[in-house]
């Protein structure tokens, strides 16, 4: 029986060191007196992030607020020491942002960054129980699912939009847009001829016309919406709502985790949502509509009147972002089965919106 009083830090770098000894010390941050007696790592979930499941009894004060069970995520795969400033978003994420803003997500029991590796490490809720349902990205929804989703959306953008936090000094002033700092990092490494050229010739090209294959039309058209965005008024988005990021509580509440979460413009969010939650065919039928709803409750919660016809033209040039993602989207993130229909329903997006004649 471990029980370990040191602090949490150094975060653990190997799965086999998640035991009852750090994991005490890590509780104990935020659950002073809590000790836990036991752990066992029951599964592991591989991924750009780790998802360890570790069953744990424990005694002490705040014991009632944790399950039998926890998730501890964190970077413990070869690649992970190149996704160090991902691993430190989503734990800023949780540790900054998640108590400010109104956004359903796992109730967080620890985040923390070790600055002395690539190593950030969340302690979460664990959500799988009965009624709960995790949305599946072959499994387009329906409106009223989306729509309900939108809702929540519109409230953690208004919430968050022009706030003083973004100002010099301010809690947030260090988020950056996704053509900043490490989003622009990412964007540039697949943009080079070599890399790009690898992922044209896999099958899930094939799903989108040609003219948006072509490299230096994308690497333009992202510069431009990244040029858009920049003289836009921001607001905080999460950053990768697609299906995989997302769940449905037992209410029927939306639920978001595996925030990214950057500091731009709504519609970089919305179309990147509404594009990858739909087939084309309820996404030609259904956008619209969708999109004046998200507007509205944009106001209803605090949010300003947009032009709609200026939205309009926003959310469909932000279609280019969701294309991009997913057409150089390793398979080590998501199954090249998901990249494809992902590719696909932004490369059918793309054509129908005439793309290239809004971002030439």
């Amino acid at each position: 029986m471990t029980r370990s009083t040191a602090p949490a830090l150094p975060l653990p770098l190997r799965i086999c060191d998640i035991d009852a000894g750090w994991l005490g010390a890590a509780l104990r941050e935020q659950y002073p007196g809590l000790i836990v007696t036991h752990a066992q790592t029951v599964a592991v979930l591989f991924g750009t992030s780790t998802k360890v499941r570790v069953r744990i009894e424990c005694e002490g004060p705040g014991r009632e607020a944790l399950g039998p069970t926890l998730i501890v995520k964190g970077g413990f795969e070869d690649h992970s020491p190149g996704l160090a400033a991902m691993y430190a978003n989503e734990a800023r994420f949780y540790a900054d942002i998640a108590p400010l803003i109104p956004m359903v997500t796992p109730l967080c029991h620890f985040a923390g960054s070790d600055p002395g590796s690539h190593q950030s490490i969340v302690i979460l809720e664990d959500l799988k129980r009965p009624g709960l349902e995790f949305c599946d990205p072959l499994v387009p929804q329906s409106f009223e699912q989306i729509a309900r989703r939108l809702d929540g959306m519109a409230a953690y953008h208004a919430a968050t939009w022009e706030t003083g936090h973004f100002q010099p000094g301010g809690r947030w002033s260090d988020i950056a847009s996704r053509f900043d700092t490490w989003g622009l990092d990412y964007m540039k490494t697949y943009l080079q001829p070599e890399i790009w050229e690898h992922y044209m010739a896999l099958p899930r090209a094939a799903a989108v016309p040609e003219r948006f294959r072509d490299r230096v039309w994308m690497e333009t058209a992202l510069r431009r919406l990244g040029e858009i965005q920049a003289e836009q008024p921001h607001c905080l988005i999460h950053g990768d709502t697609h299906l995989g990021n997302l769940y449905i509580a037992e209410d029927g509440t939306p639920g978001f985790f595996d925030a990214q979460v950057a500091r731009t413009a709504w519609h970089h969010e919305i179309a990147y949502h509404i594009v990858c939650a739909l087939t084309p065919e309820d996404r030609a039928r259904w956008e619209r509509e969708l999109l004046e709803y998200y507007l509205g409750q944009l106001e209803t919660h605090g949010g300003p009147r947009l032009d709609r016809e200026d939205a309009w033209l926003d959310y469909r040039r932000s279609i280019v972002w969701g294309l991009f993602i997913f057409m150089i989207n390793e398979v080590r993130f998501q199954t090249e089965q998901v990249n494809t229909a992902y590719t696909a329903r932004f490369g059918a997006a793309a054509a129908q919106h005439e793309l290239e004649k809004l971002l030439p």
